[in-house]
């Protein structure tokens, strides 16, 4: 739980405290939305090795916030899409290499699309897939939360 400064201003504690009501109730919601898609799935511990959540989680945890995944996700989240130097551009000090390889894995993961335009030269850009743009959308709500956390001077509670 998060716990406030003290603020003069009762608007704005009032404010902080519905903001803070929202997000507590959207991560209930979340919690229980995770929690009956794996019952109506069927996934009540199997298979260790398809439904392990430890391992599956490791591996999307390194495909989607791994060095350079996040800031590809969200340049192509903002800007619908992007050819492969505009990304390198806007990304600053990443090295072709590296680029090249994280479109491919995130292009195997089905987070982004490769189009390559039929001109001469061939031009290629890069967009966000159907299941990347929803990857993008589930993490508006932390990031805003965030934000707004920090805007307000948020601060964790401390540890016992």
């Amino acid at each position: 739980m998060l716990s406030r400064p003290e603020q003069a201003d009762p608007g704005a504690e009032a404010s902080a405290e519905r903001m803070q009501r929202r997000f507590s109730d959207l991560v209930d919601t979340c919690s229980r939305f995770a929690r009956d898609i794996v019952r109506d799935a069927g996934w009540s511990g199997g298979s260790a090795a398809l439904f392990d959540p430890v391992i599956m989680n490791m591996e999307i945890a390194r495909t989607v916030f791994g060095k350079w995944s996040l800031d590809i996700l969200t340049l192509l989240y903002m800007r619908q899409s992007a050819g492969f130097q505009e990304i390198r551009r806007g990304l600053g000090r990443i090295s072709s290499r590296v680029l090249s390889s994280k479109l491919a894995r995130m292009q195997e993961t089905g987070l982004i699309r490769r189009d390559v335009k039929p001109t001469r030269p061939p031009r290629v850009s890069y967009s966000l897939t159907d299941h990347g743009l929803t990857v993008a959308k589930l993490g508006e709500p932390v990031f805003l939360y965030l934000r707004l956390s920090s805007a307000l001077g948020v601060k964790p509670d401390p540890s016992p």
